[in-house]
C-alpha cells in the first residue's frame, strides 16, 4: 500500500491537481494499493490557517506517508509578500526534514523526446541557512557552496539510470570548472562515472550549455548538473518546450527507505500563479507528469504499470486535443483545465469523479 499525502499549496496549486487526484481516488475506490490523505496546508495557505507556512499537522502527515503529491507553493490571492514573505521556505524545510536531496525534472517537449534534468537540491548552492551570511548593507553577504563527493556521485547514479532508459541520445554534465572548485569535483566525477558505467557524459560549461539549448534543434536526453545551474537550465528547456507547465518535478531520497516518512515529493515545476487562480485555464500537464513519476516511484504501483498508462493517455490528449492557452497561437481554439482533465481521464477509461480538490484555506 502506497500512502500519498496531498499538499495542494497555494494559488492554482489545488485546481492544477484536480485531474491526478481524481484518478488516484478512483484507484482507491477500485481497491488498488493506494491511500490518499489530506489535503494538508502549507506555504501561504498554511500561514493563513495556522500562522506558519509548515504546520505541524502537515509534517506529521508526511511522516505517515510514503510520498507527497504537491501543487504549487508560493504567492496566494489576497496575501501580500509583506504578510507572508517566504512561503517557499515550507517546501525547502520539507526537503531537509526528509532528506529529499536529489531533483529530477522531466520536460515534455512537443515533437521531440523528453529532456530529464538531474541535480542536487540539498547542498551546493542550496545549502543550509548556516552557510549564508546576510548583509546589513555595509558588510558583505556570503553564500558558501559546498559539495560532498558521495552526494554528487548519487546524482550521477540517478542520471545513469535515466540515460540508460534513453539509449542513443546525448547526455551532458554541466559545470563551470574553469572557475569553481566544486565544478572541478563535478567534472572529475563525471569522467569517472562515464568510465565505470559506460554512459558517456559530455562535459559542458554552463554558459555553453545554455547557448546550445537555445541554438540547436536537438536537445540532450539527460542534463546532470549542480542545483542552481539545473534550476536555470530547466527553465531554458521549458522555454524550448513552450511553457513551464510542461515540466514535472520530483525531489527524492535515493535511499528509498519506505515506511519511515516520505521518500519523495512530486509536483509541477511551475509557480502558484495567483493571478490565474480560479480561472480554470491553467495547463495541468506538469501535474500529470508528476503523477507519472509518482506511480513509477512506488514499487507496488510501478508493478501495475499505471505510470505507462497515464503517460500514454496524457500524450494522446496533448497530440489530439486543442492546446491550452499557454501553447496556443493568437486566435486559435483552446482547451481549458477541466476539459483537458476530462479527456485524460476518459482516455484512461476510469469514469473518475472529477470534483475539484477541497480548498485548504479559509481566506
Amino acid at each position: 500500500m502506497s500512502t500519498i499525502a496531498l499538499l495542494p499549496g497555494d494559488g492554482i496549486g489545488a485546481e492544477i491537481l484536480d485531474g491526478p487526484v481524481a484518478y488516484l481516488r478512483q484507484l482507491e475506490r477500485e481497491g488498488l494499493p493506494v491511500r490518499v490523505t489530506g489535503p494538508f496546508p502549507y506555504g501561504t495557505t498554511g500561514w493563513l490557517q495556522t500562522g506558519t507556512t509548515l504546520p505541524a499537522e502537515t509534517v506529521e502527515a508526511c511522516r505517515d506517508a510514503d510520498v507527497v503529491l504537491s501543487g504549487a507553493v508560493g504567492s496566494h490571492p489576497g496575501v501580500s509578500s509583506d504578510e507572508c514573505p517566504n512561503p517557499e521556505a515550507a517546501l525547502i524545510a520539507l526537503r531537509h526534514e526528509f532528506d529529499l536531496r536529489i531533483s529530477v525534472r522531466t520536460v515534455r517537449v512537443p515533437g521531440r523526446p523528453d529532456v530529464v534534468i538531474v541535480r542536487n537540491i540539498i547542498g551546493g548552492a542550496y545549502g543550509s541557512p548556516d552557510q549564508r551570511v546576510e548583509s546589513d548593507g555595509v558588510r558583505p553577504a556570503e553564500d558558501r557552496l559546498v559539495l560532498d563527493p558521495a552526494h554528487v556521485q548519487e546524482v550521477f547514479d540517478i542520471a545513469v539510470e535515466h540515460a540508460r532508459a534513453m539509449p542513443g541520445r546525448r547526455t551532458i554534465s554541466v559545470d563551470k570548472a574553469s572557475v569553481y572548485a566544486t565544478s572541478r569535483l563535478w567534472r572529475r566525477l563525471s569522467r569517472s562515472t562515464s568510465e565505470s558505467s559506460g554512459v558517456v557524459f559530455e562535459n559542458v560549461n554552463v554558459d555553453r550549455a545554455a547557448y546550445e539549448l537555445v541554438k540547436y534543434d536537438d536537445l540532450p536526453a539527460v542534463i546532470v548538473t549542480e542545483g542552481l545551474f539545473g534550476d536555470i537550465l530547466s527553465d531554458v528547456v521549458c522555454a524550448r518546450a513552450g511553457s513551464p507547465a510542461l515540466c514535472g518535478s520530483a525531489t527524492i531520497n535515493p535511499d528509498r527507505t519506505f515506511g519511515s516518512g516520505i521518500t519523495a515529493l512530486f509536483e509541477p515545476a511551475h509557480g502558484s500563479s495567483p493571478h490565474r487562480t480560479g480561472s480554470r485555464r491553467s495547463n495541468p500537464t506538469g501535474s500529470w507528469l508528476a503523477l507519472v513519476d509518482l506511480l513509477a516511484w512506488c514499487p507496488d504501483l510501478a508493478a501495475l504499470g499505471l505510470h505507462r498508462q497515464v503517460r500514454q493517455a496524457l500524450d494522446s490528449v496533448i497530440e489530439t486535443a486543442p492546446p491550452t492557452y499557454d501553447l496556443a497561437s493568437p486566435g486559435a481554439d483552446t482547451i481549458d483545465l477541466d476539459e483537458f482533465n476530462e479527456r485524460v481521464l476518459e482516455a484512461l477509461g476510469t469514469g473518475c469523479d472529477r470534483r475539484p480538490v477541497a480548498p485548504t484555506t479559509n481566506g
